[in-house]
Formats: structure tokens, C-alpha cells, sequence
């Protein structure tokens, strides 16, 4: 009786702090939603107000202009391409390292670690280089490129960390029923990994979807931008159209949203998965 008494001020404590990140991390998109429905200079009135007197969709019409539509297929294309790519490759990569010990392997996963300590401005220049002397700037191929360097590293680290904790012995037992080491693979590890591989796909596509730097540095022409990119059109010499500017960051965080929505428990069961040593 005398714990949970004594534990009972402690869950308050733990709500109350609970309610305050949620207000931290809810209220900037409020903030959003409150400013792409505000017509005008409503933005602009002092005092301000949390939410329009009269609220309007006409921000959200303005926003879907051609260009936007363009943008945000530039960005399907990429993130999807990305997610596709990387994806099974980390997952071949971080079964490799879970399963083979050997000197090679334990160099490259020491590489793969050492990886995750570089910031993306640390590698854009020699990335910038080698896309430059390919020719492939200002296509999707250079920004894929780039995207699958940052991610990889990571993805592989989820991936083998969930991989870890499948016994080995499932795999012997399929090789005495007589499955072959890709069917073993196929019918009994990936149906066990698949919350890690949703991990990591929701990890690779949130990265990409918002990736900004690389997108700004390897397009050069309008057609080839993306949506973190192309926001900088309402931004202009001598104003921001902060309503157009809002709804369209709603409209770019929708996607991700949903996805996040429906995959969160996975998400969250691959992270800890993945954070446990096997």
C-alpha cells in the first residue's frame, strides 16, 4: 500500500511531463494547420490568434499549382527508388554480418559504424565529385546515389541488430528438412525480421522524403526539384507567402503522417529490436 502511494506522485509527475512534450512536439504543427487556413495578412495580426476567424482552403488551391505536383512526384520517385534499393541491400548486408565471423566481414561492419559518425556536409563534396564526373547531375540517379550513402549505413545497423536476435538454429533445422540456404532465408528469417525491415523502410523513407541538402546541391533546373527544395518558391525577394508556404508543408507532411500511422507499431518493435545486442 505505502508503494504505490509512494509511486502515485510519481506517475503524475511522469504524465505531467508526458503532456508537455506532446504540447512541444504537437504545437508547431498546430501552428501550421492554424496558418495554412488564415486568408490574407491574418498571419500577421496582432494579437495573434491560435485560430482563424474565417477559416479558408484558398492557401491550399494556391499551393497546388503544377510545379508542386512536379516536386512532390520528383520526391515519390526518389524516396521510392531509395526505399527499394536500400532496403534489401541492408538486409543482405546485416544478415551476412550476423550470421558469417570473419576478419573481412568485421572490417566492413567497422566501416559501416564509422560511417554513421559523418555528417551529410562532411560527404557531399566528394559525393558532389564523383556525381559530377559520372554526368549525372540533375537527374534522379545523383540524388539516389546520394541518398543511399547516408542511409545504408544505418539501415544495415537496424537490420542486424533485429537479425541477432533470430536463432541460428531455425536455419539448421531448415537445412535438415532440406531447404536450401535462399529458401531457408526466404520462408522462415524475413517473415521473422519483417518488423525490422518496416524499421527501416519507414527510417529510409522519412530521410529521404525530407532530405534537403543533397536535393538543393545536385539539381540545378526546376523539373528535377524536390518538395524540400521547391518550398523555397514561396520565399521571395521581397516577401514569404507564409499561407501557400504552410499548406504546403502540411501537404508534404500527410504522406509521411499515414505511413507512420499505420506502421507504428512495427516501427517501434523494429527499433527495439535492433537496439538489443544479440
Amino acid at each position: 500500500m505505502a508503494s504505490s502511494r509512494a509511486t502515485r506522485p510519481t506517475r503524475y509527475v511522469l504524465m505531467a511531463l508526458q503532456l508537455v512534450v506532446a504540447f512541444l512536439v504537437l504545437f508547431p504543427f498546430f501552428w501550421m494547420v492554424s496558418v495554412s487556413l488564415k486568408p490574407g495578412a491574418e498571419p500577421f495580426a496582432i494579437p495573434a490568434r491560435l485560430w482563424p476567424d474565417n477559416p479558408t482552403l484558398e492557401n491550399y488551391v494556391l499551393a497546388l499549382r503544377p510545379e508542386f505536383q512536379r516536386y512532390f512526384l520528383n520526391s515519390m520517385i526518389v524516396s521510392g527508388a531509395t526505399v527499394l534499393i536500400t532496403v534489401p541491400l541492408a538486409l543482405l548486408a546485416a544478415y551476412s554480418l550476423s550470421r558469417f565471423q570473419f576478419r573481412l566481414l568485421s572490417i566492413f561492419l567497422g566501416a559501416v559504424v564509422l560511417a554513421q559518425f559523418f555528417p551529410a556536409g562532411a560527404i557531399i563534396i566528394p559525393i558532389y565529385k564523383l556525381v559530377r564526373g559520372a554526368g549525372l547531375l540533375d537527374t534522379y540517379a545523383s540524388l539516389i546515389i546520394a541518398y543511399i550513402t547516408v542511409t545504408l549505413p544505418v539501415a544495415i545497423w537496424m537490420l542486424r541488430g533485429f537479425l541477432m536476435r533470430v536463432p541460428k538454429t531455425l536455419e539448421e533445422a531448415a537445412a535438415i528438412d532440406g531447404a536450401k540456404p535462399l529458401r531457408a532465408f526466404v520462408d522462415i528469417i524475413l517473415p521473422l525480421v519483417r518488423p525490422g525491415v518496416v524499421a527501416a523502410t519507414v527510417f529510409v523513407l522519412i530521410v529521404t522524403w525530407q532530405e534537403f541538402l543533397f536535393a538543393l546541391s545536385f539539381t540545378s533546373t526546376k523539373e528535377m526539384r524536390t518538395l524540400s527544395v521547391g518550398m523555397n518558391d514561396y520565399i521571395g525577394q521581397y516577401g514569404i507567402r507564409y499561407g501557400e508556404l504552410m499548406a504546403s508543408s502540411v501537404m508534404i507532411s500527410i504522406p509521411v503522417i499515414i505511413v507512420f500511422f499505420f506502421l507504428q507499431r512495427q516501427f517501434v518493435a523494429g527499433l527495439t529490436a535492433g537496439a538489443v545486442k544479440g
